[in-house]
């Protein structure tokens, strides 16, 4: 095994954190009920995701189409989405940064190539590169790539294997890992990685695939690759 690949939200960032403070920020901008604002961000989010999983989005515009449609959710301008993403990049504090985390890529960037390999959604991902920045877990990624740079989104095979081109890296030499089944994890093994499918429902580190696992947290990743 030479690379490991992390998607980012809900793996090293907790999406719900960012997501409330994208619905506080879009409550202050347009005088609404927070609770409300945070509804229909969580409702056109899953409306994004059924329409990449069934590949029907445009890969050019993954991060407009996102945009546009939460500002047709809310009834607003799209520049009203930009500013409560840029609002709410600027506002959260290191309780985003999930559990474990940077121990292990501290851990795991002395032995592997480090990458990310993320979608976006309603925000850029230089506002995902400045969180890592901040928190200093980009001090442990060798690079970092995510579906509005190389045009492509999770679950499609080029999203997960363009970056390992960019180091001469074949699929079965990385392992990717994340929270979503559909898109992390059937998305990397189809592309033909091994796969790492974190399911906090899970009650032990089990095999599920010859090149797939499933496990509880980031930390029992570091079993796993203790194996290879």
């Amino acid at each position: 095994m030479k690379l490991v690949s992390f998607d980012v939200w809900n793996t090293l960032l907790d999406i719900t954190i960012m997501i409330k403070a994208l619905g506080k920020a879009l409550s202050e901008l347009l005088n609404l009920p927070e609770e409300e604002v945070i509804e229909k961000i969580i409702k056109t989010r899953e409306e994004i995701k059924k329409i990449r999983k069934e590949k029907s989005g445009n890969p050019e515009r993954a991060l407009e189409e996102s945009q546009e449609l939460l500002a047709n959710a809310l009834k607003v301008d799209v520049e009203i989405i930009k500013r409560a993403v840029a609002k709410a990049t600027l506002n959260v504090s290191y309780e985003i940064v999930l559990p474990g985390v940077k121990e292990t890529l501290k851990e795991l960037h002395r032995k592997y190539i480090i990458i990310t390999t993320g979608n976006v959604m309603f925000w850029p991902s230089a506002y995902t590169r400045l969180i890592l920045e901040r928190f200093a877990l980009a001090d442990y990624i060798t690079k970092q790539f995510y579906s509005d740079e190389l045009k492509a989104y999770k679950p499609m095979k080029e999203l997960f294997l363009k970056p390992l081109e960019y180091f001469n890296v074949s699929p079965e030499e990385a392992l990717h890992i994340g929270d979503t089944k559909p898109e992390d994890f059937e998305g990397a093994l189809n592309a033909g990685l091994y796969a790492c499918w974190i399911n906090k429902d899970a009650e032990k580190v089990e095999r599920i695939h010859e090149r797939g696992f499933m496990v509880k947290n980031i930390e029992d990743l570091l079993g796993i690759l203790s194996s290879f």
